[in-house]
């Protein structure tokens, strides 16, 4: 496997972190393109974040 497969695969996978970061997010309530600019830059640091260190965001329906 060359180096611009492991790139190719790497990316990919980056990516995708990213895209579950997002869509986390949302579930969360929180911005979706913001965490998914931080999925990008950060990766699976940023899940971890997300995932460990913030509260859901409640919304109220009144």
């Amino acid at each position: 496997m060359g180096w611009d497969e492991w790139a190719t695969a790497a990316s990919t996978v980056w990516f995708s972190i990213a895209l579950v970061i997002s869509a986390l997010a949302g579930l969360q309530g929180r911005t979706k393109l913001g965490w998914f600019v931080l999925g990008m830059i950060f990766g699976p640091l940023a899940l971890l974040v997300l995932v460990f260190l913030t509260k859901p965001q409640v919304r109220s329906f009144e």
